[in-house]
């Protein structure tokens, strides 16, 4: 079974035909009064086209497939380079991924290895962070809180505030590149081999 990494070295596609990489910073769902945690993963040309993808195999509710067996409503796939993070201290975890739904959403996650808990961040539309790649400037990090993308919003608010600790840590990396997997096997990109199924 190859992974799409793999795939990439062995036909040469590789992150300089993706363009320049940017950091996106997702915050964590929590429990009531906890601590505010987030992760956060890179993403370029190639991860976006491979998110397009990967929402093509998930269909949208309708009232011929609702009541019909064995219809695919979420595909999960790895995200070994996501880092989860509890202010500037990375978490420990274990199983990182990447879901996305029938309704055209994602959301990162994972478990706590210290005490077993399930850390999932908040979800955002697939195209919708398509579009913010496109068209924001190139290399700028995404922080996103509560499904919203928040880089304009005022200092005075929640999401500012936030935004405010995450950079008086200092703790965001600036460089890297992604790194997408499935948890089935499948290739994701079209230009190195055909989709396919897991054996």
């Amino acid at each position: 079974m190859q992974s799409i990494n793999s795939t990439e070295r062995n036909t040469g596609f590789g992150s300089e035909l993706h363009g320049a990489s940017r950091l996106v910073v997702m915050r964590l769902v929590l429990p009531m009064g906890g601590a505010p945690r987030h992760v956060e993963f890179r993403m370029d040309q190639g991860f976006a086209e491979r998110l397009r993808q990967l929402r093509t195999l998930v269909p949208m509710t309708t009232s011929l497939n609702r009541q019909r067996d064995l219809v695919i409503d979420k595909v999960r796939v790895r995200l070994p380079s996501a880092v989860f993070r509890r202010l500037d201290a990375e978490i420990k975890i274990s199983g990182p991924c990447l879901v996305v739904s029938n309704e055209g959403i994602f959301h990162c996650g994972a478990k706590d290895v210290e005490n077993g808990h399930k850390l999932l961040s908040c979800t955002f539309p697939i195209t919708r962070l398509i579009e913010l790649n496109a068209q924001r400037p190139a290399g700028e990090t995404f922080f996103i809180q509560s499904g919203f993308f928040i880089n304009d919003e005022p200092s005075e608010t929640e999401a500012g505030r936030w935004l405010a600790s995450l950079h008086a840590t200092d703790a965001l990396p600036t460089e890297g590149a992604s790194d997408f997997d499935t948890l089935h096997g499948m290739v994701q990109r079209a230009e190195a081999a055909p989709m396919r199924a897991a054996a």
